[in-house]
């Protein structure tokens, strides 16, 4: 190489050398200083844009993992509260099946109402205070929210809850229906004790002193033919035969003879006395007696009141909580009408043996009251209630199951027999006394083998229709519940049980949710765990390697300062030629 003054190459040489190294050195502390590889795009354009996205992706999985386990807390909230929402619809579903049980008075009902209205009332209230973060959960308005579970957009789960307060439960029941006619198969019969005064009385006129009897002489009472014996002339001999032959037939005819004034009087135990002239040589022989042919003075003239009936003139009685009253001006007949017509359609009231006999129908009770004192005894009977009573053993077919009856069965014996039989159909009465069948299934009615059932109960072919009776499903809250009656509570047990399994359905909803971000979270937990390492090989310095890089510039540094200072002295090596 030329020896040259102008010229340093091995200056410039060295100088490249130890800038170089001085650079290298400075990236060197850099990366140590940073703990970072890549500092800047020069460093690693590519492993930076990397980096970048790993970073992106671990702290998006960070925030994620938060998300999932706020969802996981909410769902926890949610299902804790509705735990006590089915304790609670379990103990109203308690209630309503005491309050359907027999046994139980409408005081009864009541007081459990007032429970069953308190805890009716606190599932609301659960409901619309269960919150989260001052937002609540349960009362409808948190629904379909998406969690942000991933690092990326729309990487999501979505969960929401109904309302479960008692507006918001909805439950349903099914129930098939049908009430019958008046029960034309039973009928109640009262019956008064004997009276002790006739009721029919007729009165002649007073026997002449000239009539005679002969054998031939003979007439009728009430169609019994009353033969007489020969009496001589004279009004009291002939009366006194007639009384003596006309009270022989007492038993047969019911009626009783005695003289008055000279006259016959006939009385009767039994209603109107009828008389007749016999034929042949018996015609004139009423006239020769003082008695006129026909029917004498009846039922329908004798009065009630004083020596007629009970001696205690005018009264009033109560039948079937209606009134009934007469004076000392009535007639037999116009009392028996109206105790008849107290009683109800189709009853009847009649003298029977001397014995005033109340009969109602359709099934009516017959519920007899004093309203006036002893007005029951002036007619024999006493206060008190006769039960309707089948008439005649009958039977009818629910649901394919015969159902048989007893003569004297009463309308609760009916209902409980068919309660007891295994049809799938209850029974009971309605407030007029007529049957109400109830099932929550179809009801089919015809008729047993007897053929009379469902005339006798009032399950006419009108109201059993084709036989079948078709269940309706109804749908309900919890809020329009009750346990005030039988039926009511039926009803509230078939509904709740739809209630109860709307909540399970959430809850099990909740916890599939649980499940799945517990998956959630151990996955980005995994994602998150690898996602940093990988970042850390892209960016991470790697420090026993640059330490060493360090301390290697350190000495090409050193080295490259210390050949410059000998390279930049060459060019004084000329001086030594030029001397």
């Amino acid at each position: 190489m030329a020896l040259s003054v102008n010229t340093n190459i091995t200056s410039q040489t060295v100088q490249k050398n130890l800038n170089k190294a001085g650079d290298a050195l400075s990236t060197s502390m850099t990366r140590l200083s940073s703990g970072l590889k890549i500092n800047s795009a020069k460093d690693d354009a590519a492993g930076m844009q990397m980096a970048n996205r790993l970073t992106s992706q671990t702290k998006g999985m960070t925030v994620a993992i938060a998300n999932a386990n706020n969802g996981t807390s909410i769902a926890q909230t949610a299902e804790g509260a509705m735990q006590e929402s089915t304790n609670i619809l379990q103990r109203l579903r308690e209630l309503a099946l005491q309050s359907a049980n027999g046994d139980k008075s409408d005081a009864d009902r009541a007081s459990l109402q007032q429970e069953f209205t308190a805890k009716t009332g606190e599932l609301t209230r659960i409901a619309q205070t269960t919150t989260y973060g001052g937002r609540n959960i349960l009362d409808g308005s948190f629904q379909n929210q998406a969690f942000q579970v991933g690092a990326d957009a729309n990487q999501t789960i979505s969960f929401g809850m109904s309302d479960i307060s008692a507006t918001g439960l909805k439950g349903s029941y099914s129930e098939a229906t049908t009430s019958g006619a008046a029960l034309a198969g039973l009928s109640a019969t009262t019956t008064g004790s004997a009276l002790t005064k006739s009721i029919g009385t007729t009165t002649g006129t007073a026997i002449t002193a000239t009539a005679t009897l002969t054998t031939a002489n003979t007439f009728s009472i009430n169609g019994t033919a009353v033969p007489l014996v020969a009496a001589a002339a004279g009004g009291t001999t002939v009366a006194d035969s007639a009384v003596t032959e006309i009270n022989k037939l007492t038993g047969t005819t019911g009626v009783t003879a005695s003289v008055s004034s000279g006259a016959l009087v006939l009385t009767s135990n039994n209603g109107p006395i009828t008389l007749a002239d016999g034929s042949g040589g018996g015609a004139g022989t009423l006239a020769t007696l003082g008695l006129a042919a026909g029917t004498g003075t009846s039922v329908d003239t004798v009065k009630v009141g004083g020596d007629a009936i009970g001696g205690a003139g005018a009264g009033s009685v109560s039948v079937n909580g209606k009134d009934v009253a007469w004076g000392t001006t009535d007639t037999v007949t116009a009392v028996l009408a109206k105790l008849a017509t107290a009683a109800g359609t189709g009853s009847t009231a009649t003298i029977d043996d001397g014995r005033v006999k109340l009969t109602s129908a359709n099934g009516a009770d017959i519920k007899l009251a004093n309203k006036g004192g002893g007005s029951l005894a002036q007619l024999g009977l006493s206060a008190g209630t006769s039960q309707a009573k089948l008439t005649r053993d009958t039977s009818i077919e629910l649901n394919g199951v015969e159902v048989k009856f007893k003569k004297g069965d009463t309308s609760d014996t009916i209902v409980s027999s068919i309660n007891s039989a295994s049809t799938g159909v209850t029974a009971s009465k309605n407030t007029d006394g007529t049957l109400k069948l109830f099932s929550d299934k179809d009801i089919t009615v015809k008729n047993g083998a007897a053929g009379t059932g469902l005339a006798d109960l009032g399950l006419t072919a009108a109201a059993a229709g084709t036989g079948t009776t078709a269940a309706t499903t109804v749908e309900t809250t919890v809020s329009n519940l009750s346990v005030l009656t039988a039926a009511d509570s039926q009803r509230t047990v078939q509904a709740l049980s739809d209630a109860i399994q709307q909540i399970d359905t959430q809850r099990s909803a909740l916890g599939a949710v649980q499940n799945r971000f517990t998956s959630t979270v151990a996955n980005l937990q995994s994602i998150s765990e690898n996602s940093t390492a990988a970042l850390g090989r892209v960016q991470d310095t790697d420090f026993a390697s640059e330490a060493a890089e360090l301390t290697k510039q350190q000495t090409l540094q050193q080295a490259s300062t210390a050949i410059l200072s000998q390279a930049n002295q060459l060019p004084s090596a000329v001086m030594k030629l030029l001397q």
